[in-house]
């Protein structure tokens, strides 16, 4: 796409070093223990919210925050610096609570980490108590704007779509980030860059984004502007019209065998229409993002309505929703959760859900409501054991007890199955198989998780790879426990799109490839070239694969060989 940056700082509690006369140290203070009281005053708040939402073992999370910001003898230290230093209270306060963290962030001890996590909490709000920050404006975006900044949250996409931005150019977060995934749900391009080269972007500055590609290209000359303008406008719509193109979905490789494909979709978009036209099922539906829509848990009537229409406009194909995968990288207000280090490892996705047992059964109601088209599934996320899908079938069981005594139409049958994104899940799928009705892998999470590779970390991108033989041997053991209690198996991740892989889950005999609908006629047109029975050789000499670059070496070879026939 062609645009222009508008580069996005994070807000930031505004703190500067301020020389104040003797006669205002007073007044400065004044000022601090105003900020202290408010800020007291919003932890309270929040812990009678979070008792009330969420239970008591999180509200205990704001008592200790409370000590904190009551904290007397650091209190008591931040006044005598700012009556002798004759410095703002912003800066004092800013400094002596780096100079405590520093060496408790280095501490060998999860405690003591954590302590300053609750820390930097308090410290930010009072912080913005004192000074606050500058507000950015609500208003739609110039035509053609690209987002350029470090980061962004799955929410800030939400908003920043709703502004009219264009794409994205970050430096963190990689292409299976939750930011990155949502992006290109809504078609919107985003490339990720090297921190120092996000640097070189300058307010206002043409760009030139392939996100297909993964490049941009920062202050084009006219040619190559005009070059790519006259690009633009041949391809036109291109993801729509080309699924358009397709001849047969599900599509079929060349010795006659389907390959299901269906679409991951996050919220209502341009390409849901002709994903419903051309009865391509949602193998997952990221609820979620109806919380960051409503900025907090949705009630039960909301709900209901958007699963309702979500299920009649698919009225001919079927709809996979996943309940809630919200954990502390996702919330809006992250004071009202947890403060983990690796939220990926905390407490999300269903074990956080059970314990919001309120939340839960809303959603379970009003996806059981609108399930009268018998096209509506149930799909649990992040689930490690049996009793997580024990506990959350009796849940079901009991909300569809209480509609069928109201006398409210439902599917009785309707499917429950889960994501397969832990490697624990993995290695207990035949126990797990035998509980639900279908399985999902989650093949972002599963690496992130089988490789100990975080995907939100840039330091650790080059460890981050789905092909990687040790991920590759968990989604055959899935696919084999599914297939051997007759449930139906999906793949449901990046690695489903990859064309690279696709022979794999061919020989897998994988049921479904679940993916980003910009990936939908690429795949399809893949399966097309693909002969099965070619495939099982390759697939065992993958498995027998001892590292990423041999997998990798043997897939282009493969690659190369059905290019050449």
């Amino acid at each position: 796409m062609l645009g222009k940056a508008r580069v996005i700082t994070p807000g930031v509690p505004l703190v500067t070093s301020k020389r104040i006369p003797a006669s205002k140290v007073a007044s400065e203070i004044d000022r601090l223990e105003t900020a202290v009281e408010d800020t007291v005053r919003e932890l309270r708040a929040m812990r009678d919210a979070a008792g009330k939402k969420i239970g008591g073992p999180i509200a205990k999370i704001f008592d200790a925050q409370l000590l904190i910001a009551q904290d007397q003898e650091f209190l008591r230290q931040v006044k005598e610096e700012i009556a002798s230093g004759k410095r703002d209270a912003a800066y004092v306060y800013d400094s002596l609570v780096k100079q405590t963290t520093e060496p408790l962030s280095r501490s060998a001890e999860e405690y003591m980490r954590q302590m300053v996590i609750d820390v930097q909490a308090v410290a930010h709000r009072i912080l913005l108590n004192l000074n606050g920050y500058a507000k950015e404006s609500e208003q739609q975006f110039p035509a053609g704007t690209v987002l350029v900044g470090r980061s962004f949250s799955p929410n800030d996409v939400l908003v920043y779509r709703q502004r009219r931005a264009q794409g994205f150019v970050v430096a963190e977060g990689g292409n299976s980030s939750h930011m990155a995934l949502i992006a290109r749900s809504f078609l919107m391009p985003i490339v990720m860059v090297k921190a120092d080269d996000l640097g070189e972007i300058a307010e206002g500055e043409r760009l030139i984004l392939d996100g297909s590609a993964g490049e941009v290209l920062i202050n084009p000359t006219d040619k190559d502007w005009t070059a790519y303008q006259k690009k633009r406008r041949r391809e036109g719509s291109a993801i729509i019209t080309r699924i358009k193109r397709l001849p047969h979905i599900p599509p079929r490789t060349r010795d006659g065998i389907p390959v299901g494909v269906a679409a991951n979709l996050t919220l209502p978009g341009t390409v849901e229409d002709i994903l419903a036209e051309m009865n391509i099922p949602v193998g997952l539906y990221r609820s979620e993002f109806l919380y960051l829509k409503h900025n907090d848990f949705p009630d039960e009537q909301t709900q209901y309505e958007h699963y309702a229409q979500i299920a009649e406009r698919f009225s001919h194909t079927t709809v996979a929703v996943r309940t809630f995968d919200i954990g502390y990288d996702k919330v809006i207000d992250t004071s009202g959760w947890p403060a983990e280090g690796n939220p990926a490892l905390g407490w999300r996705g269903v074990r956080a859900t059970l314990d919001m047992p309120e939340v839960f059964r809303a959603q379970i109601r009003a996806i059981l409501r609108a399930s009268y088209l018998h096209n509506l599934k149930i799909i649990l996320p992040m689930v490690a054991e049996l009793s997580e899908i024990e506990r959350a079938k009796k849940i079901v069981a009991q909300e569809k007890f209480s509609l069928r005594k109201k006398g409210v139409p439902f599917d009785e049958k309707m499917p429950i199955g889960i994501m397969v994104e832990i490697p624990a899940a993995a290695m207990t799928a035949d126990q797990m198989a035998q509980k639900v009705d279908f399985m999902s892998i989650g093949t972002n999470d599963l690496t992130q998780y089988t490789l100990a590779a975080d995907r939100m970390n840039n330091k650790v991108s080059a460890l981050y790879n789905a092909l990687h033989p040790a991920v590759l041997r968990l989604v055959k053991m899935t696919v084999d426990a599914a297939h051997r209690h007759l449930k139906p198996v999906s793949v449901c991740g990046e690695l489903g799109g990859d064309i690279l892989a696709l022979p794999l889950f061919i020989a897998m005999r994988i049921d479904q490839l679940s993916i980003s609908p910009n990936r939908i006629f690429d795949v399809c047109r893949a399966v097309s070239r693909i002969d099965s029975e070619l495939t099982r050789p390759l697939l065992e000499s993958v498995l027998s694969s001892g590292s990423l670059q041999s997998v990798v070496s043997k897939l282009e070879r493969y690659r190369k060989a059905m290019e050449n026939r």
